[in-house]
């Protein structure tokens, strides 16, 4: 299952942003025309409107990352499976190391 991640302007599309950026438009007015600072408004702006955004990409890449390892988990155990049944069908071989100790036991 793949997500993919709203772009900005679509995040302004829904609800939570569209509140988002009107308390953002506000609180930099407000910063403005009340407070007279207008580093306060930025910031608060910055905070309100893209710190949310930045957390959202940030847990959509998370999510991403861990679908990722979850489908090369799954595939590794298939192919573990079928290395299994394949073994089962024609016996187990016998790999490198074991016919190394088996020379030192001859000797």
């Amino acid at each position: 299952m793949t997500h993919d991640p709203l772009s900005p302007s679509e995040a302004l599309r829904t609800r939570v942003g569209t509140a988002l950026a009107t308390v953002s438009l506000l609180t930099f007015v407000y910063s403005l025309l009340i407070v007279g600072q207008i580093l306060i408004g930025v910031v608060l702006v910055l905070a309100l409107s893209v710190g949310p955004y930045l957390s959202y990409r940030l847990f959509a890449a998370l999510d991403a990352v861990a679908d990722g390892a979850q489908r090369i988990a799954d595939a590794r155990e298939r192919e573990v499976e079928r290395g299994s049944r394949l073994d089962s069908v024609t016996g187990p071989e016998r790999s490198s190391a074991d016919r190394v100790t088996e020379r030192e036991r001859d000797r």
